[in-house]
């Protein structure tokens, strides 16, 4: 049994020679430590902006720190799932292969690192293997979470049915937790079972989920219930503070359900407090909002500013041009 764990040990030093990790040798390990964690958040932060290729250098800076000791491989792992996740959605898809294929070698049951790969996977339209890597994870993870995270997956990409089966297993799954009863008041809401929704939902908010909040706002809403919607939605904000990635998905929940008005006024007021996370992301939506009110003077206005902050977006750029024929 030692002399596994000490192998795996070693194939995982190899692998960050592979992934480029240097050591610091000389260096001080709590001034490595807080250098990897001080890198980890620049490539969160980087993620959060969209600015994938920068995040993955930065979380790659941040397994530089490395100083192979047990304690930080936890810390490690972390890392580098991230950073497979920044390489697949950088476009680098044999690069988080790669980073997933190492963590796996390491930890073999390591479920997010077989979620990542089946989502590579299926971006390479290797339906096959991703379904497999999925069930893999699953079958190690029995997260409500994750089952939904799949089941987003494969709907998106076309594979309907197995994705409500998957959902249908889901429910099969013991509900012990109030995050628990959350994800499957969130997985009726999806069946449209409204009723059953709104009684899971409930379960979770007696004890003590407010998160349950926004699904339970969502149930009225498909109801056609909007003056109930929108109390549970202020409840839900008051709850969970007014963070700018709280308001980002309010607001584009409104977005997908048309109100462009009420999406409008969510995205500015994140954009209104000190230094707000996902500018980009908010700005860019600020003016998805302004198009559809057809206020053309203001989407205008507010591409110009967002170009010369970001002139690296090229949809924005063709965008820019549909907008000066308006």
């Amino acid at each position: 049994m030692r002399g596994k764990r000490n192998s795996k040990r070693a194939a995982w030093l190899l692998t960050f020679v592979l992934l480029g990790g240097i050591g610091l040798a000389g260096c001080q390990q709590q001034e490595a430590a807080e250098n990897m964690k001080a890198f980890r958040q620049v490539g969160i932060n980087k993620m959060n902006e969209g600015d994938y290729e920068g995040a993955v250098k930065a979380f790659q800076k941040a397994l530089d720190q490395s100083l192979a000791n047990i304690l930080q491989m936890e810390m490690e792992q972390d890392i580098c799932r991230y950073k497979a996740t920044a390489q697949y959605n950088s476009g680098d898809t044999k690069g988080a292969i790669d980073t997933c294929n190492a963590l796996i070698e390491f930890d073999e049951n390591d479920a997010k690192a077989y979620f990542i790969r089946g989502c590579v996977n299926l971006k390479e339209k290797d339906s096959d293997n991703a379904k497999k890597d999925y069930e893999k994870a699953l079958e190690l993870s029995g997260d409500y979470a994750l089952y939904l995270s799949v089941y987003e997956n494969l709907a998106g990409a076309g594979f309907t049915q197995q994705a409500e089966e998957l959902l249908a297993n889901a429910l099969t799954l013991k509900a012990d937790k109030p995050e628990d009863h959350r994800e499957r008041g969130h997985i009726y809401l999806i069946q449209g079972e409204y009723e059953k929704a709104l009684k899971e939902l409930d379960q979770a908010v007696n004890k003590g989920d407010t998160k349950a909040l926004l699904y339970m706002a969502q149930v009225y809403e498909a109801q056609g219930q909007e003056k109930k919607a929108k109390p549970v939605y202020e409840n839900y904000l008051k709850k969970n503070g007014t963070d700018t990635s709280t308001m980002i998905s309010l607001g584009e929940i409104q977005m997908e359900s048309g109100k462009y008005e009420e999406a409008l006024e969510m995205f500015q007021q994140a954009l209104s407090t000190e230094s707000p996370e996902n500018e980009k992301r908010l700005r860019r939506n600020e003016i998805i909002c302004y198009e559809n009110l057809l206020d053309f003077a203001s989407a205008r206005e507010k591409m110009a500013s967002y170009l010369e902050d970001y002139p690296e977006d090229e949809d924005a750029q063709r965008e820019n041009i549909f907008l000066q024929t308006r």
